[in-house]
Formats: C-alpha cells, sequence, structure tokens
C-alpha cells in the first residue's frame, strides 16, 4: 500500500463511519475470509468505526437460518460496535416467527438474500411488511461475491435488476438496502425507478468500487443514495473506504454516506 493510500485511510479512520455490510463467520471459497467477534472488533478499532452491521455467512449457507442469527445474536450482545442482523428466509416454513423471534432477541435489522436461498425476489416483499410492523430495516442480499471469479460450487444466483426495482416499487415507504450492486446495474435501477425512487432506498458501495471518481461523480446513477457496507471479510473493505476518502465530497454527502 503507498503512503498516500495510507494517509487517505487515516483520514477515512476520522470519521465514525458504520459499515453496513459485514458478516461473521467463514466464507467457504477462501481460507483467510473469516471474522468472528474478536477480528471485527479489531478491525473496527483499526478504521475508526462507529458502528458494524454484521449477520452471520451459516444462516446463508446452512440447512436453516436460526441457526447462524443465534450465533451472530450470541457473538453481538454487549458489544455496542456490532449490530446484529438477522438472516430471514420466507421460502422456509416459519420464517414468521423467526423474525419475531430475532427482533424480540436483539436484532435490529434484517436480510433477505433471494440469490443465495433461491426464491423470487417479489417473495422478500412480505418480510419487508413483517420487518416494518418490528421497525426493523432490511438489506437485500443482491450478491456477496463477484460472478467473474465466483466458484463453481457456489449456490448464488445473480439477481434481474427489474426485478429488485419492481420491490422497491411496491414497497415505497420503507427503508430498503440494497447490497452488491456494480456500477451498470445501480444505472439500470436508476433508470427503472426514473425519479421515483423512494426516500429510503439505499445501495452499498463494495461492487462499485471502480471507476474511482464514481463516488465524486454528482451524475452517477444515485450518488446520494451510497452508503459505506465493505463486504468486509468476503471483500476487501479498503477499497470502499480509499474510494470514499479519495472523492474530496462536501461534508454533508461525506456525512450521508458514512452515518446512514
Amino acid at each position: 500500500m503507498t503512503a498516500a493510500a495510507r494517509m487517505l485511510l487515516r483520514g477515512f479512520s476520522e470519521l465514525g463511519a458504520t459499515d453496513t455490510m459485514c458478516h461473521l463467520g467463514q466464507w467457504p471459497y477462501r481460507l483467510s475470509a473469516f471474522a468472528d467477534a474478536g477480528t471485527l472488533r479489531e478491525y473496527g478499532r483499526r478504521h475508526g468505526l462507529h458502528a458494524i452491521w454484521v449477520s452471520h455467512l451459516a444462516a446463508l449457507f446452512g440447512f436453516d437460518t436460526r441457526t447462524g442469527n443465534e450465533a451472530v445474536l450470541s457473538a453481538c450482545a454487549g458489544e455496542p460496535l456490532l449490530r446484529p442482523f438477522a438472516v430471514i428466509d420466507p421460502s422456509e416454513t416459519g420464517w414468521r416467527e423467526e423474525l419475531e423471534w430475532a427482533a424480540d432477541a436483539g436484532a435490529q435489522g434484517v436480510r433477505v438474500a433471494p440469490g443465495m436461498h433461491h426464491y423470487d425476489v417479489a417473495l422478500a416483499a412480505e418480510v419487508v411488511d413483517a420487518a416494518a410492523r418490528r421497525d426493523l430495516l432490511v438489506q437485500v442480499i443482491v450478491r456477496l461475491d463477484d460472478a467473474r471469479v465466483r466458484h463453481p460450487s457456489s449456490p448464488a444466483r445473480d439477481l434481474a435488476v427489474r426485478d429488485l426495482a419492481e420491490l422497491v416499487r411496491s414497497r415505497p415507504s420503507s427503508p430498503l438496502h440494497l447490497s452488491g450492486l456494480n456500477l451498470a446495474e445501480a444505472t439500470e435501477f436508476s433508470r427503472h425507478l426514473g425519479e421515483d425512487v423512494p426516500p429510503g432506498v439505499r445501495l452499498d458501495m463494495w461492487h462499485l468500487n471502480g471507476p474511482t471518481g464514481v463516488v465524486a461523480d454528482p451524475g452517477a446513477p444515485l450518488g446520494d443514495r451510497r452508503v459505506s457496507g465493505s463486504g468486509f471479510p468476503v471483500q476487501t473493505p479498503e477499497a470502499t473506504m480509499l474510494q470514499i476518502a479519495s472523492a474530496g465530497l462536501p461534508a454533508d454527502r461525506l456525512r450521508a454516506i458514512v452515518t446512514p
């Protein structure tokens, strides 16, 4: 890493940012992509993070979501830095009960992953409604990795952008964060919705890491809806941090990105 990059990262660490997309557990396709609560604490300390939104990878790859959700709630208990998000699969019997249990147990948000759990995006609308009744934010995991380097045994399926746009259009009053859209998809998503993008929609940045100037570009699609989700430990978080720190944004736009 260059001296200039290290200087930018020091500047980022002074922002008190929230990382909106992190994971506990082991990414099954790369041994080094692992995080436990201690790893996330150190990650947060190193980069001056105010909060880390986290779910467990076991809830995406396991036989059910409950085991991973129990693990993330246990790991985050008493850790003010770590904000637990429960993964909910609406194709499972009993998902409503699990959402209620997770909310009662301290979950601060919900994640859905239609491409991992293999159901139609439209089914997530019911989760959005149930989460809203408990005042929980919903994040839609569009993808966790780049399809160009995806392991051939991965169960992941990329989602159609039009289906994501329809989900958002159907629930205009609910806050929804989309994780893992690339720049071309963000552009298509913006075109689908035109000027009717609901105020609660946000896009994280881990897959928007090029070109470098995209964050600073006032004409970039949904440029005012970006949040600083890095995908750690599946993704390298410094890529997102450097893009934010090098953008030269005015203070108000910078705050909107790092403190959603």
